[in-house]
């Protein structure tokens, strides 16, 4: 057996007809001594009945343009000849055949491997008297239709008869545009058809496997709507119609009269096979998210592929195979690079595809190496790639099988967990909600109770309002109320919603003038102390900040629900609120000269609906101070409880204490209101404080009164602009803060020197050292329009608060 390798262009054109009268032999010189011998294999011939005289010669028929005279340039092959690579050459090979049974006999030489394209079979008689018969010829291979061959097999052959005596010289040519690997053999009939039989039985069961997983791969892909699967289907169909082309059983049974793509297919099927696993390697391994990179590598490498394809099948074919060979080898070259990696990132199916790779590679390596002339054809070298890669492809769909089995266990489990975790939410929430019904139950019960104080105490102002010196405190005291009341029946609906779990509330800090704010508190405690004869005493140690930064609606409603409760349980006295700086900590108190608690009351005073002894035949729920302290921890402070039994409790809320910049404090705009824009009528105003924001917002309080003004910007101005007002002959307002004046002295000389001057001091702090003087009002900033106008009407109108 010789195997020879060489890639040539088809040269139908070039098979001479058998010579009529000159014997092809005749044209071809003497081969030198050491030329390569080719070997025929007999297959079930008996020792003695055939004999092969003469293993002849191999040559190489040149595919060179021959000279315009003078004969064709033919040469003896030599080893060199036979190197590895693509060329245009035709192979020659010639035997000398002897019957010497006494018997006729019928031959068959086949000739492996079946992808050959061009296959003439040259043959002649010797005769005893040293003459021969003509040649006659026989054609094979892919370009001939496949019906028109004269032995009915995938492998070309030929029949052979030999008498007794007679001696046969036969010779063989061949051309081939794909690799070429030619092992001759001749078999008698009944040797052959066994050997068919065995070859149509193993590439059978090799079709039939790699078909069913195929089917399989195809039906995974629809039913699991996975790419991967199908790159896989599809790779397995490619294989294998790519070894059946190989192995000539496509052009026997899928396209016998396409002798052009007979050839082509080979490049085409071989191609598209390694681009498709390398598809479904990525699909898998999901090298677009894991391996970006390489993934764009791929892309690359497959466009490249697709241009061999298309070569292979519309251009020279030659070409595309030259092409198709790096791209295929770069291609695995890249899967193997990817496995690897999956493999040391954990990817479960990332080991099964390096195996695969590294299968389909060592399969296929004794075929190239064939090809190469490091091994001869044989035909475990043309199984080799169909095996390894159809036991890879299984191995791949097995271990995706399992992972996907793995993955619905998991995920059952998974669900499991979550149906139990589920019914215990299910059950803990039924029993929330039971007690939660319970809860609302006696909140719907009690809620009347606990309305009645502050709408009893506004019934009361109501019936107490007159014209007179208390009509705007006893007015404002029912605004406050009405406030007040509507703060509580929106706390109690939140907490009715959720009576028994922790503040969820939404706390948004901004400066806030601290004075103003418990100033402000007083007036809307006015009808809670009124109703309970109380007096409320308000005070704020000097060391702190006049501006902090807080939640001010928070803390409003806590402290509130604090001077409410003080309010309902005291005895007739004082109630004090008290707000100091302990350790960088704004402590605010609540003082009250009740009955107080005792220390058991004392520990469960704040839980929901606790009410303690002293609160019998009192209106309410127990639910406020469950209410102030969840308020008070979301504004990331703690409100503590300390009780005398007989004497009183004090409530404390301590809170970050965070000083602000005046300059960020939000002044409320005034709200239109009847006479508004006439108190200013005829008065001319200067406005001077140290801050730009706090001028602003003053000088435009005083243009919307209706007020000629002007602000300063530097004290060492004020008396110029004081003079400018006061020389307009309009009435004059100074409207300044008392810590931005130099002094009460400067002031009373200022008074002296325009004896009509009104004052309206707009403070940050309580500034207790200013007198209480005709003409000088004060008002905590940021001056709240309930007092901003009723002080501005009695400054500029003479108009009494209660008239």
């Amino acid at each position: 057996m010789l195997a020879l390798m060489a890639a040539v262009a088809p040269v139908a054109a070039q098979v001479p007809a058998a010579p009529s009268d000159a014997p092809v032999a005749a044209q071809v010189p003497a081969a030198p001594s050491d030329a390569p011998r080719p070997v025929i294999a007999l297959h079930g011939a008996e020792t003695g009945r055939l004999s092969l005289v003469d293993q002849g010669q191999l040559w190489i028929e040149r595919a060179e343009k021959p000279p315009r005279d003078g004969p064709a340039r033919w040469r003896p092959v030599d080893r060199a000849a036979l190197t590895p690579g693509y060329t245009r050459d035709t192979y020659w090979l010639r035997w000398i055949l002897r019957q010497d049974g006494a018997t006729p006999m019928r031959y068959v030489l086949m000739v492996d491997p079946a992808r050959i394209e061009s296959i003439a079979l040259f043959r002649r008689r010797l005769l005893p008297d040293g003459n021969a018969t003509p040649w006659t010829m026989a054609r094979a291979g892919t370009d001939l239709p496949f019906a028109a061959r004269q032995v009915p097999l995938r492998e070309s052959a030929f029949p052979v008869r030999l008498e007794p005596g007679e001696v046969w010289e036969l010779q063989l040519r061949v051309a081939s545009r794909s690799s070429l690997a030619i092992e001759p053999s001749l078999w008698t009939e009944e040797a052959l058809v066994g050997e068919q039989q065995w070859r149509v039985w193993r590439d059978g069961m090799l079709s039939a496997v790699g078909l069913t997983l195929a089917v399989l791969a195809a039906g995974l892909g629809v039913a699991l709507r996975d790419r991967g699967y199908g790159w896989i289907a599809a790779f397995l169909s490619s294989a294998m119609l790519y070894e059946m082309a190989m192995r000539g059983t496509a052009f026997a049974r899928f396209w016998p009269n396409a002798t052009d793509w007979a050839q082509r297919a080979l490049g085409t099927t071989g191609a598209l096979t390694t681009v498709f696993q390398l598809l479904a390697l990525a699909t898998v391994l999901r090298l677009r998210v894991t391996q970006p990179r390489l993934n764009r590598v791929l892309m690359v490498v497959v466009g490249l592929s697709f241009a061999a394809v298309a070569a292979c099948i519309w251009a020279d074919y030659q070409i595309g195979t030259r092409l198709a060979g790096p791209t295929n080898l770069g291609l695995s070259l890249i899967g193997l690079i990817a496995s690897v990696r999956a493999v040391r990132r954990g990817d479960p199916v990332g080991g099964v595809w390096l195996c695969a790779i590294v299968g389909v590679m060592l399969g296929m390596a004794p075929r190239y190496f064939s090809l190469m002339g490091v091994l001869p054809y044989a035909d475990w070298v043309e199984l080799a790639p169909s095996a390894v890669g159809t036991a890879g492809a299984a191995a791949v769909l097995v271990a995706m099988l399992l992972l996907l089995q793995r993955e619905r266990v998991q995920r059952a489990q998974a669900l499991e967990a979550a149906v139990l975790e589920r019914t215990a939410e299910l059950a803990r929430a039924s029993a929330h909600a039971q007690a939660s019904d319970a809860a609302k139950g006696r909140l719907l019960g009690h809620l009347g109770h606990d309305l009645r104080a502050p709408l009893a105490s506004m019934v009361q102002l109501t019936r107490r309002l007159a014209p007179g010196a208390e009509f705007e405190s006893t007015r404002q005291a029912l605004e406050h109320g009405g406030v007040m009341l509507l703060d509580t029946i929106d706390e109690l609906q939140r907490f009715a919603r959720q009576p028994d779990a922790e503040a969820d509330l939404e706390v948004l800090a901004a400066p806030v003038y601290l004075y103003g704010l418990l100033n402000e508190l007083a007036l809307q405690s006015q009808a809670l102390m009124l109703a309970s004869t109380n007096r409320l005493v308000v005070t704020v140690e000097p060391t702190l900040p006049p501006v902090v930064e807080l939640d001010a609606r928070r803390l409003r409603q806590v402290l509130l629900n604090l001077l409410s409760n003080a309010a309902k349980y005291s005895r007739p006295g004082e109630i004090l609120l008290t707000a100091r700086a302990i350790e960088g900590r704004l402590v605010l108190s609540v003082i009250d000269q009740g009955p107080g608690m005792a220390p058991e009351e004392l520990a469960r005073v704040f839980d929901p609906f606790m009410r303690g002894e002293a609160g019998r035949g009192v209106p309410g729920l127990g639910l406020g101070l469950a209410i102030a302290r969840q308020t008070v921890r979301a504004m990331g402070g703690e409100l503590g409880a300390y009780s005398v039994h007989g004497v009183g409790s004090r409530f404390t809320a301590e809170l970050p204490l965070v000083a602000a910049d005046e300059g960020q404090v939000q002044w409320p705009a005034l709200l239109p209101q009847p006479g508004l824009e006439s108190i200013g009528e005829g008065w001319a105003a200067v406005v001077w404080d140290r801050c730009d924001t706090v001028r602003e917002a003053l000088l435009e309080r005083l243009l919307q009164c209706g007020f000629e003004a002007g602000a300063v910007e530097r004290i060492e101005d004020l008396p110029r602009a004081l003079d400018d007002a006061a020389a307009t002959g309009a009435g004059l307002l100074l409207v300044a803060s008392p810590e931005s004046l130099p002094s009460i002295d400067d002031w009373r000389r200022w008074r002296a020197r325009w004896p009509g001057m009104r004052t309206l001091l707009c403070a940050a702090t309580s500034n207790r050292e200013w007198p209480s003087e005709p003409g000088l009002a004060m008002l905590p900033k940021p001056a709240p329009q309930e007092l901003w106008v009723p002080a501005l009407r009695m400054l500029c109108l003479g108009v009494d608060a209660g008239s």
